[in-house]
């Protein structure tokens, strides 16, 4: 360990790093990729950058500094060897010198290495609630910063540098009862008429003159509670513990989706495993299992309730893998065998098809 050192980015490394990041991320990510290389900290072994933890600092507001741990990436070579920790607290350090009051960073849901990482450094994750209280409308700045306005899937970790904050992020019944209100609410402008293209008169805006709004406005509750209860007993099955949680910045889509297009846009939350003492190869099938289990579930609601919500739900947790989508089932679905991914496609294939045609 000791012929590797951590430094600041030195001038004229810039690309050399970004050519690292380039091998190590997938390439749907490459165009959110950001560099300050005042504020970069990477790893050298023998004279050769393996590794780098990309830092973007700024002011939030007049009681915050941010100091956002963005990229943090390890030549595949090198990994195991605590490189990812040690970057973490010589950043931590670094953030504290120039002034930081708090250290945040964002981790999709999957990820229970990153996630053991931050929780061991005294992280949490933060609810959008926290996050509107302590930035108040500087909330967008820190998104804007952080390229959160459309991820889904992405939880907020944050620790303050200056003072301890116990919050506890709202989890299981709780948030479930958020997220069933919160699409419930943005379902609404589609019920009531109240979007832009409704405005417009535009057709598929036009709904069935006796549709029953009350009865139309249960429609996100029923495909929510369908889907969560059968991928819940597949992780019953499975004796897999697991803790729900809801999405914050995905209610940007859910909100202008059916206000500027008119068509809505379910921001479901899911399922995770319980902790970070595990590994996304060890669980892959039981997480397959989770995902089929939403694709049968409400392939099948589809054809009892034909609404385009249950129809789009489908086609995300079944499709939609990449970023900024991936908080999905579809990620779980598509991130093992190939061939086992054919048998969902197929069951969302032969249902819209069915849709379509009858």
């Amino acid at each position: 360990m000791s012929d590797y050192l951590i430094q600041p980015l030195a001038e004229g490394q810039q690309e050399e790093a970004l050519q690292l990041m380039r091998r190590i991320f997938e390439p749907s990510l490459h165009s959110i990729f950001f560099l300050h290389p005042e504020t970069t900290l990477v790893v050298r072994f023998e004279g050769k950058l393996v590794g780098g933890l990309n830092l973007d600092v700024y002011r939030v507001n007049t009681q915050v500094t941010m100091g956002y741990l963005g990229w943090l990436y390890i030549d595949e070579q090198h990994r195991g060897k605590g490189l990812a920790g040690r970057l973490i607290d010589e950043a931590l350090i670094f953030l504290r010198d120039l002034g930081c009051t708090d250290a945040a960073g964002c981790v999709e849901g999957d990820n229970p290495a990153s996630f053991r990482q931050l929780e061991q450094r005294g992280f949490a994750i933060r609810s959008l609630s926290f996050q509107l209280k302590r930035y108040r409308l500087g909330v967008a700045k820190v998104w804007s910063h952080a390229s959160r306005f459309f991820d889904m899937g992405y939880f907020f970790w944050q620790s303050s540098l200056k003072e301890e904050q116990a919050t506890p992020y709202p989890t299981n019944l709780s948030a479930y009862v958020r997220t069933v209100l919160g699409n419930t609410l943005a379902f609404s402008l589609l019920v009531l008429g109240w979007n832009i293209p409704a405005l417009l008169s535009l057709p598929w805006t036009q709904g069935k003159a006796d549709s029953e709004p009350t009865l139309l406005l249960l429609i996100p509750m029923l495909a929510l509670s369908v889907r969560t209860l059968s991928m819940l007993l597949v992780a019953r099955i499975h004796k897999l513990p697991v803790v729900y949680r809801g999405w914050d910045t995905a209610y940007v889509a859910a909100y202008l989706a059916p206000l500027l297009l008119g068509i809505p846009f379910p921001n479901p939350g899911n399922l995770y495993i319980r902790g970070s003492d595990w590994s996304p190869k060890e669980q892959a099938k039981p997480l397959f299992a989770m995902g089929l289990a939403s694709t049968v579930s409400l392939a099948l609601l589809s054809l009892l309730v034909p609404h385009p919500y249950v129809v789009l739900l489908l086609l995300l947790d079944t499709f939609f893998s990449k970023y900024p989508f991936c908080g999905f089932n579809a990620s779980r679905i598509w991130r093992g065998k190939r061939t086992l991914a054919i048998l969902p496609a197929l069951i969302t294939l032969v249902c819209c098809t069915l849709l379509l045609v009858y």
